[in-house]
């Protein structure tokens, strides 16, 4: 159902109230993120992404096992919306969410 509702805020251009749903289900799901990003922390993500993922080759992500925790399956959902919202507005939240996915 909260799903539901973060498409209908998304479909109704509302986008800050749905990445605010998002940012709170998430909260609930255990991944906590800022609600502002600025650019210096949106810089050093990217770095650090590109430090853990210079050594690892499509290979070794393709042979990750499937994910079954149910709660990483939903925050993976909302990462997802949160994703869609940033991408329109705050698009300096995309190395944070990014890097959590």
């Amino acid at each position: 159902a909260s799903s539901l509702l973060v498409k209908l805020l998304i479909s109704s251009s509302k986008f800050e109230e749905a990445r605010n749903n998002c940012l709170m289900i998430l909260s609930n799901l255990g991944e906590e993120f800022p609600v502002q990003v600025s650019l210096p922390i949106a810089l050093s993500e990217i770095s650090s992404m590109q430090i853990i993922l210079r050594n690892v080759s499509k290979d070794q992500i393709k042979s990750l096992p499937v994910m079954v925790d149910k709660d990483k399956i939903a925050a993976m959902k909302f990462l997802n919306l949160l994703c869609m919202c940033s991408v329109i507005s705050k698009h300096l939240m995309l190395p944070l969410l990014s890097s959590r996915m």
